[in-house]
């Protein structure tokens, strides 16, 4: 049991799982059963953007089975976990999220692709360890630029039982949160967010696009060039004079929920053993903070058998001092093609957008996924609000039987890192209730309408 936890009838597991023994490369898990008949139940893999961010810590913030006491110093239910409908892996991936490391420098210059063959070498050695969950439904899922992890590593596995003739990954659908497509396209559209909420003039958003590319969804490529200074420079103005900041970070730390303003506890309080809480509108937004402090307990670090490197840094859910380089044009690539191939074999994609998120917007997604349909050929066949808990819970949009995107109203995405590319974890009961949806069990009182 970890430190402070309550009593609770299902079990858990964490550890490394070597992807490379002559690198000394290895990415740490923590695998929780389904609270219910756990081997009759689907598993589901939940890996966090950033890149960089910790999918282990991630599930202490939305989606795993805990969620710490209001002083840190212990464990509380999580209401909304995922692991009431589904065995749950999350892997702290790429090397330099969280606790995996490896003993080579040049591992910590990564990407996209170095990042998936490392998840498909571990998933293969997990299943060897696990091999009673290998033939499982497998569903994968995850935020921010898991919007590239997540496409790329099911891609992979449905390649591997292509060439292997086999039907070693069993895969049945994908979940996106907030997710990282097109990622000049998601900047662009964070700052039409803006323009069209009144947060800033519109002639300040016609300056962007007129110094920012003529890049649009029909003609979005890869090889674009970085942003120039004068591309950037109203970018800068716009993100400040959205949020009525005179620093560009601290404009980040609001863009992640525009109607919530971030934690402002302080790490001696809870040291003293205070409580710690800042709740707007039902959502704590010191989950993140105590989180950090958490993981940082020499005995947490002890139970889960984790930080096996002595690391000298704090443990950071995201923004790690592990010196972590990643592709910055890998960062650009269009991922609506990975998205057609995966379609095209039947593989479902569900993908959430909270409406309050600043980072990727839904307003960009929407775009986007009204692309890849069009490009598909996949005709608008739901447009409706759904509900939950007798309140609406936001805007429902399917494109035939296998691509949904589903917004969510009063949602935002919450997290202490100020990387452009994705945040952590979205509104736990929304999240929870995407899962729900994704796995064809949404009760009758809170099913789509």
């Amino acid at each position: 049991m970890l430190p402070g936890q309550p009593h609770v009838n299902f079990r858990q597991f964490s550890g490394y799982i070597n992807v490379d023994s002559n690198a000394g490369r290895s990415l740490f898990y923590y695998f929780v059963e389904a609270e219910n008949d756990p081997l009759n139940q689907p598993l589901t893999i939940w890996l966090s953007g950033g890149p960089g961010c910790s999918s282990v810590g991630d599930s202490f913030i939305g989606v795993g089975p805990f969620i710490t006491t209001n002083n840190a110093h212990g464990l509380k239910r999580n209401l909304h976990a995922w692991n009431k409908v589904s065995n749950v892996l999350f892997i702290d991936s790429p090397v330099g999220s969280g606790w995996s490391y490896s003993n080579t420098r040049s591992d910590y210059e990564i990407g996209d692709s170095s990042t998936n063959d490392d998840l498909l070498a571990f998933l293969l050695e997990w299943f060897e360890k696990y091999p009673i969950f290998k033939y499982r439904d497998l569903y994968i899922g995850g935020t921010g630029y898991a919007g590239h992890f997540v496409p790329n590593f099911a891609k992979t596995l449905l390649h591997h039982n292509n060439e292997t003739k086999s039907c070693d990954f069993n895969l049945k659908g994908l979940a996106l949160g907030n997710p990282v497509l097109r990622l000049k396209l998601d900047i662009l559209a964070e700052h039409e967010l803006y323009a069209s909420k009144g947060m800033i003039p519109k002639k300040l958003f016609r300056q962007i696009l007129k110094h920012c590319f003529g890049i649009g969804e029909d003609n979005y490529s890869d090889n674009v060039a970085p942003w120039s200074e004068s591309c950037q420079r109203p970018m800068r103005k716009s993100v400040m004079f959205a949020f009525n900041v005179t620093s560009v970070a601290d404009a980040k730390q609001r863009q992640v929920d525009f109607h919530r303003t971030p934690c402002d506890g302080k790490i001696e309080d809870l040291i003293s053993g205070k409580d710690v809480t800042k709740i707007i509108d039902q959502v704590d937004m010191c989950i993140p903070f105590r989180t950090d402090f958490y993981f940082n307990i020499p005995a947490v670090q002890k139970v889960f058998h984790g930080n096996r490197t002595s690391s000298r840094y704090p443990w950071m859910g995201c923004c790690p001092h592990s010196g972590l380089h990643y592709s910055l044009s890998d960062k650009d690539i269009d991922m609506l093609p990975t998205l057609k191939q995966i379609l095209r074999l039947s593989i479902p994609v569900t993908i959430f957008s909270g409406d309050e998120d600043g980072v990727i917007p839904v307003i960009g997604t929407l775009k986007h996924v009204k692309t890849l349909a069009k490009d598909m050929n996949l005709n608008l066949t739901k447009n409706e609000a759904w509900h939950h808990e007798n309140k609406e819970g936001g805007w429902l949009y399917s494109y035939g039987d296998l691509l949904t995107l589903m917004r969510l109203e009063f949602a935002g995405m919450r997290s202490f890192g100020i990387d452009l590319s994705g945040f952590p974890c979205i509104f736990p009961r929304h999240a929870f209730i995407v899962l729900l949806a994704l796995l064809g069990r949404l009760p009758r009182r809170d099913r789509l309408i």
